[in-house]
């Protein structure tokens, strides 16, 4: 984790990639590569994945709004399209998986629900730390922090395929430039943990996908 900055005139840069932020919870368009493969499960909020990919909850830390992992769900979905993945509808995915607190939400529950809508694959995830910045865009007293994990599993056997993590808290500029995250990278604005979030999950839709190329080449 990064240290929190705090001096206005060495605020950490940004530059967002564009249509980043969710805007609806509307379909998501599959590339003319071939049917879907991969269904985003929404995340689970305020906790944590484990080795096996099981959701604990924790009561350690600020509380996260309960929607914003039906958000991030829709966020890497998009992501998983505009780099050449095939997605469900994450409207279809969250029907199909079951609410907060009425199963146990890890990678065997994954590979149920990609089982059920036909794909081979599953991503699921844990948003952990979702702080937003107390200040404004050009000086603050504490920056946004985003914490969370996504998992990749097959959807046959339930086998953990690939992890990603994000922990970040904004820095200021002359921190370190080297450890900003590469969609921090030019600006210069403290910015709110939903920027930060959808960057953030632009760059693991990326990651993913590569992942997943790997995973169908075999």
């Amino acid at each position: 984790m990064g240290g929190r900055g705090r001096t206005p005139g060495c605020a950490a840069v940004l530059v967002l990639l564009a249509g980043c932020a969710p805007r609806s919870q509307g379909p998501v368009v599959a590339p003319p590569s071939g049917p879907s493969v991969v269904a985003v499960l929404p995340f689970r909020v305020g906790g944590q994945l484990g080795a096996d990919g099981a959701f604990t909850a924790r009561g350690d830390l600020p509380p996260v709004p309960d929607d914003v992992g039906e958000q991030m769900a829709v966020t890497l979905s998009q992501a998983l399209a505009r780099n050449g993945v095939a997605t469900i509808d994450p409207s279809h995915v969250m029907h199909a998986t079951p609410p907060p607190g009425a199963s146990r939400y890890d990678a065997a529950l994954a590979a149920r629900v990609a089982r059920g809508l036909g794909v081979r694959l599953a991503v699921l995830g844990a948003l952990t730390r979702y702080d937003e910045r107390e200040g404004t865009a050009w000086g603050t007293r504490n920056p946004a922090t985003v914490w969370y994990q996504a998992v990749l599993v097959d959807g046959e056997g339930g086998a953990v395929l690939d992890r990603q993590r994000f922990e970040y808290t904004q820095q200021p500029l002359s921190e370190n430039l080297l450890q900003l995250p590469r969609f921090l990278q030019g600006g210069g604005r403290w910015v709110t943990r939903q920027e930060m979030l959808s960057g953030a999950l632009n760059e693991t839709g990326a990651n993913l996908a590569l992942a997943i190329r790997g995973v169908r080449r075999r």
